[in-house]
C-alpha cells in the first residue's frame, strides 16, 4: 500500500487506513524514538509514544497532503513526541538542532561561540542538501542509523549511500574552508 492510498483512507476516517499506516511505519517510528531517546526510554515507553504518534496522525489526517510522503511527517512527529517525553522526565537528550551548547570543563566563551557557529554552518548545509542526501545524512549522523539500514530503507545500494555521505561531508568541509576553518 502506498502513502497516497493510506492518506485517502485516513482522510475518510477509515480505521483500515490507520492499521495500514501502523503496519507499514511502526518500525520506522519506533526506531526514531529509540534513536532520539538513546536508550533512556523503556520498550513500553517506546510503544506508547509510537501509538501517540499514530493517534496524532489520525487526529490531523485532514491536514495531510496526498502528494507528500508520510515519512518526513512521521519522523518529525516521532522526534517531537520523544523529546517532549524526555523533557517531562527531566532527561532530555539534546537533538542536533537545539541551539543549546553547554560549556565543558576547560572551555571558554570563545570556544562556545565557535561551536555555535559551526553548528549553524552544519545545520544550514544539511538543510540545503537535496533529497535523498539530506535524509541519508540525518539518518547516519543524527539518528545513528547504519549504512545497511539506510540502504534498505531507501532502496539504495550501500556503496551509493557511502558515496552520498562522502559527498555531503566534502560539501560541508568546503563550506567550512570558505569561512576560514582549516582541517587536516
Amino acid at each position: 500500500m502506498n502513502d497516497y492510498e493510506i492518506i485517502q483512507k485516513l482522510k475518510r476516517r477509515e480505521e483500515d487506513g490507520l492499521r495500514d499506516l501502523m503496519k507499514q511505519y511502526s518500525g520506522y517510528v519506533a526506531a526514531i524514538i529509540c534513536n532520539i531517546s538513546q536508550g533512556i526510554l523503556s520498550v513500553e515507553d517506546v510503544e506508547e509514544l509510537s501509538a501517540d504518534v499514530f493517534l496524532s496522525v489520525w487526529n490531523h489526517a485532514a491536514g495531510l497532503m496526498e502528494d507528500r510522503p508520510l515519512r518526513p511527517y512521521l519522523a518529525q512527529a516521532a522526534r517531537n513526541t520523544a523529546i517532549s517525553r524526555l523533557r517531562k522526565r527531566g532527561e532530555a537528550a539534546l537533538p542536533f538542532d537545539d541551539d543549546i551548547i553547554t560549556l565543558q570543563a576547560g572551555e571558554n566563551p570563545d570556544e562556545l561561540a565557535i561551536k555555535r557557529e559551526q553548528t549553524q554552518i552544519i545545520n544550514s548545509a544539511v538543510e540545503a542538501f537535496g533529497e535523498p542526501d539530506r535524509e541519508i545524512f540525518i539518518r547516519f549522523y543524527f539518528l545513528g542509523e547504519r549504512i545497511e539500514a539506510i540502504g534498505r530503507r531507501l532502496a539504495m545500494n550501500q556503496s551509493t549511500v557511502r558515496t552520498k555521505l562522502h559527498r555531503c561531508r566534502k560539501r560541508i568541509k568546503g563550506i567550512f574552508e570558505e569561512r576560514g576553518y582549516q582541517y587536516e
